[in-house]
């Protein structure tokens, strides 16, 4: 008699175990019965990190001077660099000109009508975001002869680089 006794409250714990579990899972499915009349709102945000990448199209390897570029005090380099630059950067980006030559006084740097000057150490340019992620920048140059300049063929004097700002 007492094997059937603990049998049975062995049982009736099982059994009151099981009602708990139905009742639990009932209540939360019964809560996704009125979650159509109800209304809620999920916030989403993303941030989308800043990326840029250069390929260069083209890089002229060197400069000619001739005697005719030392009696204006100018040379020019037209499409001396054609880049590609893919960016999602809404600031912009700079175009870093690095290197130097003390041949020339001031480079000028044109680009779709925009003359800047950089100094013939180098340096570096804002661009704008295109608003398109893929841009190509041709690039034509404008160098500023020293007085003492021979006629001659010169190693490009800097190398450009697309950077974050």
């Amino acid at each position: 008699m007492g094997f059937a006794l603990s049998r049975s409250k062995m049982n009736f714990r099982r059994i009151s175990k099981l009602i708990l579990f139905v009742m639990v899972i009932t209540a939360c499915f019964s809560r996704l019965g009125f979650a159509e009349s109800d209304k809620a709102t999920i916030k989403v945000s993303a941030t989308v990190v800043a990326m840029i990448s250069q390929s260069i199209l083209h890089q002229e390897p060197r400069i000619n001077v001739t005697e005719g570029d030392i009696k204006r005090g100018f040379t020019e380099v037209v499409s001396g660099t054609i880049l590609q630059i893919k960016t999602n950067a809404r600031n912009g980006y700079a175009l870093f000109f690095e290197g130097g030559n003390e041949l020339f006084k001031e480079i000028m740097v044109m680009d779709k009508g925009r003359t800047v000057a950089v100094s013939s150490n180098g340096g570096f340019v804002h661009q704008p975001y295109s608003g398109s992620n893929i841009e190509v920048k041709n690039l034509s140059y404008k160098f500023q002869l020293n007085k003492n300049i021979q006629p001659g063929t010169y190693l490009f004097p800097f190398r450009v680089k697309a950077s974050l700002l």
